[in-house]
């Protein structure tokens, strides 16, 4: 009996002591019974829908100056970088060609005004005359075109992003595509190719946002032309978007990133995209318990959505830890 008594007892202290050690390990664990979460307020905001594309953009204006005659380069008066107006002297080809024509010409004229008088005199026929003056036109022409293009003049204002060829090499006229490049930055348009399926969602004065690598800034463009008519071969349209480059940072050919907005609300109740549950339902902090709440949604974009119902001002919605969350559960918010 009173051995019966002792194994009983024994297997009682046991159990306590596991369960005391048990709870040792909960307190050593720091274990609370709380969920951890993180929570992001509800603010009152514009939120945005758009339209996602990428894609090159490039300034409005662009110069690629050349000289009207091929000529060896005698100095150039810029460097790449350089800002430069209309009018300002770019590049002064080698005169020594000129300096030939120049003496030609001069000696064409004596003839040709020797000649002049002795048609008046008579002592030449009007044929032989009107020889002597085709070719004093043709010499005038030619020194008048070299003395106005032996010099290359500015054609736009802007900075010079490229120079094609250096001091004392030749340029051609006819073989090379052009000297000098000049790029106006002030404007600039994207040309994107819109799917059939998008459309009908763009139209002309519509607004645009476009972000690059270079500069954490957003640009502002307005969607200036969109085709009537998708092309025969890609069957996407052609669409034009004008861009400001009010500060300067945008490059010509840039690789950017360029939304469409395509829905816009102002003064609207915002919450992240990874709050919402299933599209229906987001979880609130209320005084560290977990409260269920059923919401109507609005307009969305990639990282943020409205809320028209379901949610009010400042209350904490649940962003992270909300997966297998019960209405009613204990939080520990660690923000």
């Amino acid at each position: 009996m009173y051995r019966k008594i002792f194994i009983l007892l024994t297997i009682v202290l046991l159990i306590l002591v596991g369960c005391q050690d048990k709870e040792v390990a909960k307190e050593d664990n720091g274990f609370t019974g709380k969920r951890n979460v993180k929570t992001v307020t509800a603010r009152m905001g514009e939120i945005n829908e758009y339209l996602k594309y990428s894609g090159k953009i490039e300034a409005k204006t662009v110069a690629n100056a050349s000289p009207s005659m091929s000529g060896k380069i005698e100095m150039l008066f810029v460097k790449e970088g350089d800002h430069v107006k209309v009018g300002d002297l770019l590049v002064k080809l080698d005169q020594t060609q000129l300096e030939q024509t120049r003496i030609q010409f001069e000696n064409t004229e004596k003839n040709y005004l020797r000649m002049q008088k002795l048609l008046e005199s008579n002592a030449i026929d009007k044929q032989t005359f009107d020889e002597v003056q085709a070719g004093y036109n043709v010499i005038k022409s030619t020194y008048e075109f070299m003395l106005d293009n032996i010099e290359m003049k500015a054609p736009i204002s802007g900075i010079v992003t490229y120079i094609y060829k250096k001091e004392g090499e030749k340029f051609d006229s006819m073989m090379d595509p052009f000297l000098i490049r000049i790029v106006n930055s002030s404007k600039f348009k994207a040309k994107l190719q819109v799917s059939d399926k998008d459309i009908n969602k763009i139209n002309k004065g519509q607004k645009a946002i476009i972000t690059v690598d270079n500069s954490d800034e957003e640009f502002y463009g307005i969607v200036s032309y969109v085709s009537p008519e998708a092309e025969m071969m890609s069957g996407t349209f052609p669409i034009e978007i004008s861009i400001n480059n009010d500060s300067n940072l945008l490059k010509h050919n840039q690789f950017a990133r360029i939304a469409l907005i395509t829905q816009s609300s102002s003064n609207t109740l915002i919450i992240p995209q990874e709050s919402v549950l299933k599209s229906s339902y987001v979880f609130v902090a209320a005084s560290g318990i977990a409260e269920k709440r059923e919401i109507t949604l609005g307009i969305g974009n990639e990282e943020e959505i409205e809320i028209k119902s379901g949610v009010a001002e400042e209350e904490e919605v649940i962003v992270s830890g909300n997966i297998g969350l019960q209405a009613g559960d204990k939080l520990e918010i660690r923000n």
